[in-house]
């Protein structure tokens, strides 16, 4: 029978270092944690050398060790003082402590791992759980593993040192250079400036009433990201299907009006344009899941599984689109009262997907009918009309709201064109207004006017 993975030698050689030269302890502290180790008598020190040195302030030596330990019936069956002493009698050198951590961690994953793999047995064998539960929480457990391998292989934990100048020097490349941003650029030039770009962990709300061009700008947004900028987005399209989406992205990238494609209404100079369009398409790297009965929890497992997918090949996924939230259904293991309460659920999941896959998550939203009301002076909507729940509000680190005047007044041709993108909450950032041109023959929005010819 095969042994549970472990270096039971070397974390003997990290902990004997900690006794040979207290300069290193706070490096080690900084790269192990007491769960990366195997022996539970080793865990014991490793935890009482973190309280006497980093929360006592208490110098560590052998004796300090013991004093504390001394009563404790697992440090005496290990052989007490006697096996400090012998920690520091077989670490030769201190050089090397980096190496072995390395090995202490990659054990702990192989063991982590097993773990995971036992819960997976022990679920299928109970059958308590429904199969998209046990599938969601298996495929979690395995992301949360594959995350932690990747930081440690990539970076490791770092010290507080270790990291301020690099964020500083970024900080002043962004001073120096107006056009760079801290996040993911959205392709719109005063979106970009108040939010200074998309931002990591991320859950993003586009909000509007029915045929406002919330897909639309979600959709140009994907295409400035995937096509312009090669960043991988993925695209869970619950109203639409792929064809569509598609279609959309042709009629926005080619500049010819989406209806005459659909009736193959367009001219030689057209289909000039749209073999180019449809170049870039094809080659962006855009993936679209189209499935209309998507459960929260399929979302979470596809979207973590296509992730890893992408991380593998080299090219991390960088934004999620998610049209939209109302057509979600939430987890089928829990029983909910009302919508309101799923929706909550929804959201809370989609907020913790965007810390797992510390990526920004866009995910668009139906306001509901109060921006119609006849009570109101205007049709301009707010943070109240958001539909269901207010939890999508308090999930959201920003959320704004697509408005159309020319929508409301379509005699005045004045204001047609006219769109304004409100940012009406930005948990780190101000509210806003940010004025946008709507051209529905294209299902394209933009900054600015944009002629035929270019």
């Amino acid at each position: 029978m095969k042994l549970i993975p472990q270096a039971v030698d070397v974390e003997m050689a990290v902990l004997g270092s900690m006794f040979i030269d207290q300069e290193i302890i706070l490096k080690i502290f900084d790269l192990l944690s007491v769960d990366d180790l195997y022996s539970k008598a080793h865990k014991l020190i490793f935890s009482t050398i973190y309280e006497l040195y980093i929360v006592r302030k208490i110098p560590i030596d052998i004796f300090t060790v013991s004093n504390i330990l001394k009563t404790n019936d697992l440090f005496i069956n290990i052989g007490g003082t006697s096996y400090l002493v012998k920690l520091t009698d077989t670490t030769q050198t201190i050089a090397n402590v980096e190496s072995y951590i390395t090995i202490i961690k990659e054990k702990a994953i192989l063991r982590r791992i097993i773990n995971a793999g036992h819960l997976m047995i022990d679920q299928a064998l109970s059958e308590q759980k429904s199969i998209d539960e046990i599938l969601n929480e298996s495929q979690s457990a395995l992301f949360n593993i594959f995350t932690q391998y990747k930081n440690n292989k990539n970076q490791g934990c770092i010290q507080v040192t270790g990291f301020v100048r690099p964020l500083l020097k970024s900080l002043e490349e962004i001073r120096c250079d107006s056009t760079k941003l801290s996040g993911l650029s959205t392709g719109f030039k005063y979106l970009d400036i108040k939010t200074t770009g998309f931002q990591p962990s991320e859950l993003i709300i586009i909000a509007a009433r029915p045929s406002m061009g919330k897909t639309a700008l979600a959709l140009n947004i994907a295409e400035h990201v995937a096509i312009y900028n090669r960043k991988p987005v993925g695209i869970f399209s619950l109203e639409t299907n792929r064809t569509m989406v598609i279609l959309r992205m042709l009629s926005s990238l080619a500049r010819i009006n989406t209806w005459n494609l659909r009736n193959g209404q367009y001219s030689q100079h057209d289909w000039t344009k749209l073999n180019e369009a449809a170049k870039k398409i094809s080659t962006a790297p855009i993936f679209i899941d189209d499935d209309a009965n998507i459960t929260v929890m399929e979302i979470e497992v596809r979207a973590r599984k296509l992730a890893t997918e992408l991380y593998n090949q080299g090219t991390p996924l960088s934004l999620l689109i998610i049209d939209y939230i109302q057509f979600i259904r939430g987890h089928h293991y829990n029983k909910f009262s009302n919508r309101q309460q799923e929706v909550s659920d929804i959201s809370r999941a989609l907020k913790s997907l965007a810390k797992d896959l510390n990526i920004p998550v866009v995910v668009l939203s139906q306001l509901s009918r109060k921006p119609e009301d006849q009570g109101r002076k205007n049709n301009t909507p707010q943070l109240s009309d958001l539909r269901d729940s207010g939890a999508i509000e308090q999930d959201a680190d920003l959320v704004m709201m697509l408005y159309r005047e020319g929508y409301y007044n379509r005699d005045n041709p004045d204001i047609q064109k006219k769109a304004t993108l409100i940012i009406a909450k930005q948990r780190n950032g101000p509210v806003a207004n940010i004025p946008l041109i709507f051209e529905g023959e294209y299902t394209k929005f933009s900054s600015e006017y944009i002629t035929q010819d270019e």
